[in-house]
């Protein structure tokens, strides 16, 4: 069974591509899924990060304000280096059990890791391909306002915290170009499957 990493930029439209492959009959291991379970109330990841950020940045309920976090780590490349390797950690183990899992169950056709930080968190040594979904710039910060509700400084600053696209494309098999319409995404979705099966 082919585990393959899915990853992009933020904005470039990965839960869209993860959504069509699940579809196709491929069981999605979420890291951003398993990056809220986390960082849940009095969980490890929970405790560290509180920590270091200090209480400033929980809600009135406890739990973590994601979007005051998002502001401090985005603006400060110390703080964000921290935050996720506090992270990665559990998130890799996370991920390690449930591909386990489904391996064991062996009926899916393939697996794939949808993880905006696959080589950051050294996810990609658990796969056979790594897959990239590509979007313009622009488009991506359209994306970040209208999904997270931020400002277009705001969508560009975490935008410019990630990789850059020659980095993406240097380290990928497969290319998925996702800035322009459904069609022409899953023409590339359909050629990309034959890899697999």
């Amino acid at each position: 069974m082919k585990v393959i990493g899915l990853t992009g930029g933020t904005g470039s439209g990965k839960s869209v591509v993860s959504r069509l492959l699940q579809e196709m009959g491929a069981v999605i291991v979420d890291a951003d899924k398993i990056s809220r379970q986390i960082v849940e109330v009095d969980q490890p990841a929970y405790r560290e990060i509180v920590k270091y950020f200090g209480k400033e940045i929980l809600q009135e309920d406890g739990t973590i304000f994601r979007r005051k976090l998002g502001e401090i780590v985005f603006h400060d490349s110390e703080k964000l280096a921290f935050l996720n390797r506090c992270t990665h950690t559990y998130i890799v183990a996370k991920m390690q059990e449930q591909i386990a899992a489904v391996k064991a169950e062996g009926t899916a056709k393939c697996i794939v890791l949808d993880a905006p930080l696959l080589f950051e968190a050294g996810l990609e040594r658990f796969c056979d391909a790594v897959w990239v979904v590509y979007a313009d710039v622009d488009t991506r910060a359209k994306r970040i306002m209208e999904r997270d509700g931020v400002s277009y400084d705001l969508a560009l600053a975490r935008i410019s915290s990630q990789k850059t696209w020659d980095e993406y494309r240097a380290l990928s098999d497969i290319v998925l170009d996702n800035s322009q319409d459904r069609n022409h995404l899953q023409e590339q979705l359909a050629i990309a499957w034959k890899t697999i099966e």
